[in-house]
Order: C-alpha cells, then sequence, then structure tokens
C-alpha cells in the first residue's frame, strides 16, 4: 500500500537534486500511473495539482508552495 508517508519522501528526493517544476510533474504522474488505485483523495488532489504544473506557468507551484504541500500531506 503507497501512503502518505511514502508520497511525501518521494516528493522530498525529487527534491534532492534542486526544485524543477517538470522533473516533480512527471514525478507525480509516475506515482500516479503506478498507485492510482493505492492513493486517498488528498493525495489525489496533491498529484493532480504537481502533474498540471507542466501544463503551465499559471499552474506553477513555486518551491515554497511545494514544501507546503508536501507538510499537509504528511499532516493529514
Amino acid at each position: 500500500m503507497y501512503s502518505q508517508a511514502d508520497l511525501a519522501m518521494d516528493l522530498e528526493k525529487a527534491l534532492v537534486n534542486g526544485f524543477d517544476v517538470f522533473r516533480i510533474s512527471k514525478l507525480a504522474f509516475e506515482i500516479y500511473q503506478n498507485h492510482g488505485l493505492e492513493i486517498t483523495a488528498p493525495m489525489d488532489r496533491a498529484l493532480l495539482t504537481l502533474m498540471a504544473m507542466e501544463d503551465g506557468e499559471e499552474f506553477e507551484l513555486t518551491e515554497s508552495e511545494l514544501l507546503g504541500l508536501i507538510s499537509a500531506i504528511k499532516a493529514v
């Protein structure tokens, strides 16, 4: 079972090499594809938000906003 802690950890690992909108978006898509049946509604919303980042600047989160999202995922 893919948990919220797993999601937060995977997102944090993606930040090790720096903040990259496209890399984060691609990772979110991969997680969604691989674990779609295991994710909770809050995880689904977070992943959809992250996947949308590559659709345009208006959908991009800043690094600070992404860190806030990761904290929120951990707190749920």
